[in-house]
């Protein structure tokens, strides 16, 4: 999807709301299933776009949020996953 920039936080956020998660519950999932820390402040950064994630996060965070990494990275839609 050229010309959409990053597509992942607004994905995430979704994905968070949608499953009535806090940051802090989503970052104590990421801990507790991947075995690293993510905090609060760049789970907000994220969701906002200020910030670039990785590989290892994408996994992660699509882990913990039990949807299908693709959907995060916007190379699928929502009802494609559900």
């Amino acid at each position: 999807m050229p010309g959409q920039g990053n597509v992942i936080g607004t994905r995430v956020r979704q994905m968070r709301q949608r499953k009535s998660l806090t940051m802090q519950q989503l970052a104590d999932r990421i801990e507790a299933q991947a075995g690293f820390e993510m905090h609060q402040t760049t789970l907000t950064r994220i969701e906002q776009g200020s910030r670039s994630v990785y590989d290892f996060e994408v996994i992660a965070l699509s882990v913990a949020l039990e949807v299908d990494a693709r959907l995060l990275l916007g190379m699928i839609e929502e009802d494609a996953k559900l």
